[in-house]
């Protein structure tokens, strides 16, 4: 009976032994092309993911800003907030001048109403950023006399879906630039050239302005300024999920 079982196995391993290399190359692409597609799959969903769930910045009422008597009166922050669909992480930026305007976070009661003074908070130093931390209505306005109004309100209803900030890519390193051979110079035994003691040194660059830096520039704000634990999650899983399927 074992001798059977030994001839058996021996048989096995003789024929995998035997199997044409050709087969064998064909079952490793196969592998490879499925592990290629595997991978490729899961980059395409983290992209659409990470599109998808970028937060988004809001200037209340475009370059009109947060203002009073804005054009087109009452209506004009409602029809303003009417072209976006606002979620969860997003922020609202007033801009104003801190001194003549201001930003109060109001019930529905006291929106319509006027009664700033009944408010939820206020912020007096502009520009104002509010980050839109939950879902549901969320109402505006100015506690200077008048300024409500005269149409400085707004209303805006932001939905559950969360929006996680954007994380930056990091972007690779550009390939170092190959040294040039050093040119060989004269040797020792050879006399220097007539009239000359030295050789010049090539002229400095200090005083030449830095093509890096421009007086004045400011660097635009970044989009987000946050990383939200879901984004962070789902990068994490994407990282261990790639780093799985190179393994095979």
């Amino acid at each position: 009976m074992t001798a059977q079982l030994c001839k058996t196995n021996w048989s096995i391993e003789r024929a995998i032994k035997q199997e044409p290399p050709a087969k064998q190359d064909q079952y490793i692409y196969t592998m490879t092309r499925l592990r290629n597609v595997a991978i490729l799959m899961v980059v395409i969903a983290a992209a659409v993911l990470l599109h998808s769930t970028q937060a988004a910045e809001y200037k209340v009422g475009g370059d009109t800003g947060w203002t009073s008597f804005p054009p087109g009166g009452e209506s004009f922050y409602s029809k303003w907030a009417a072209n976006f669909t606002f979620k969860v992480n997003d922020t609202l930026v007033f801009n104003f001048e801190s001194g003549s305007h201001s930003v109060a976070e109001l019930t529905k009661d006291n929106y319509d109403k006027c009664e700033v003074n009944k408010n939820i908070k206020v912020h007096n130093t502009g520009p104002a950023r509010i980050s839109l931390t939950s879902a549901g209505e969320f109402y505006f306005s100015c506690t200077f006399s008048g300024h409500c109004s005269s149409g400085q309100k707004l209303s805006i209803k932001v939905s559950g879906t969360s929006s996680p900030a954007a994380v930056p890519v990091p972007v690779p390193a550009p390939a170092p630039t190959p040294r040039k051979a050093p040119v060989k110079g004269p040797s020792a035994s050879s006399p220097p050239p007539s009239g000359t003691g030295s050789v010049p040194s090539s002229p400095s660059n200090e005083g030449a302005p830095s093509s890096l830096t421009e007086p004045g520039a400011i660097a635009p704000p970044p989009h987000g300024s946050a990383t939200s634990p879901a984004a962070t999650f789902s990068l994490l899983l994407i990282t261990v999920a790639i780093n799985f399927l190179s393994q095979f």
